[in-house]
């Protein structure tokens, strides 16, 4: 558990940081500056895969490998004779 405390801010930082800028107006952004169209897509896409399609994944293994488990406690249950 430890380990995705530390991914996490250190995958944010990674780019969070090259994008920072600090306005005229003395105000600071993030995600304001990027060396190009490419690289924004790039890191936006992997945003997105990374904090939405890869969880989805091991969620949807996850609760499918649960499924096929309890169905064949239920069918080896329903399957033993009664008494």
């Amino acid at each position: 558990m430890s380990v995705t405390w530390i991914i996490g801010p250190a995958y944010n930082m990674a780019y969070m940081t090259p994008s920072a800028a600090i306005l005229p107006t003395g105000q600071c952004t993030v995600y304001s500056q990027w060396p190009d169209k490419v690289t924004q897509s790039a890191v936006g896409l992997l945003t997105i895969v990374v904090q939405f399609v890869l969880p989805l994944i091991l969620l949807v293994y996850g609760y499918v490998r649960m499924a096929i488990v309890l169905h064949r406690l239920v069918v080896a249950v329903s399957a033993r004779p009664a008494g």
